[in-house]
């Protein structure tokens, strides 16, 4: 299908591939600069360049990596783009939209969507998993509880325990 036809397609259904894209490209551009912008600041403050001559060299460099770094990225996204409006948003041939369906048909199709035994259950399993996620809170909290009074309990056995030892080193 010529790209045209398939542009008028994804527009009837509110869709905007180009819009896609292009929001791609631009996202892609602002973290570009942001990123440039990071490393400028980072190594003007590790390298010590502010008022110097240096700097102004340092602004020439990463000036000249920025150019290259976005003469490539964009290359690439042109590829990109080119691929994008090639296979992923151009409809196979023969390719229709469905008729509208009369609004009896489409109430009918809602209500084969929502089924109220249905709703009722999945409330119930919801209401389930958020008494299970609450019992695992408060066991979890229980178990921290425990480890606690161990480690603690064990602490104070420790000098109990080499006291005794040494006691019983004492005695032979």
């Amino acid at each position: 299908m010529e790209r045209r036809e398939s542009e008028a397609v994804f527009e009837s259904l509110n869709l905007n591939p180009r819009l896609l894209i292009n929001e791609v490209l631009n996202t892609v551009e602002y973290l570009l600069d942001d990123a440039f912008d990071y490393f400028h600041k980072e190594a003007s403050s590790l390298l010590n360049t502010q008022g110097t001559d240096r700097a102004q060299h340092l602004t020439q460099g990463i000036d000249q990596i920025r150019n290259v770094i976005q003469s490539n990225v964009g290359t690439k996204l042109g590829l990109w783009q080119e691929y994008c409006f090639r296979n992923c948003f151009t409809l196979p041939q023969g390719f229709s939209l469905p008729k509208n369906e009369s609004s009896d048909e489409n109430l009918a199709s809602q209500d084969v969507l929502s089924d109220p035994d249905l709703d009722t259950q999945l409330d119930s399993l919801r209401d389930k998993l958020n008494l299970i996620e609450k019992e695992n809170a408060e066991m979890n909290c229980e178990l921290q509880a425990l480890e606690r009074q161990f480690n603690s309990s064990d602490s104070c056995a420790a000098p109990i325990n080499e006291a005794l030892q040494l006691d019983g080193e004492n005695c032979i």
